[in-house]
């Protein structure tokens, strides 16, 4: 994800324009991190509980 363009101008403001934009990017980075990570969570979390599912008991007890 790109970066907000830096300012072009020299007045705080142009600065402080800068700063909330560029944290408004990394925002949209961090949220779609903590996306993939859920995902990934509950992939692995449904693959668990499958293979638990699909074991065989050997005599019935184990």
């Amino acid at each position: 994800m790109p970066g907000a363009d830096l300012p072009q101008g020299e007045t705080v403001g142009d600065w402080i324009a800068f700063g909330d934009a560029q944290t408004g990017q990394l925002d949209k980075a961090n949220d779609r991190y903590r996306a993939a990570v859920g995902i990934v969570e509950r992939c692995e979390e449904r693959d668990r509980e499958a293979v638990k599912r699909s074991r065989h008991k050997f005599l019935g007890v184990f």
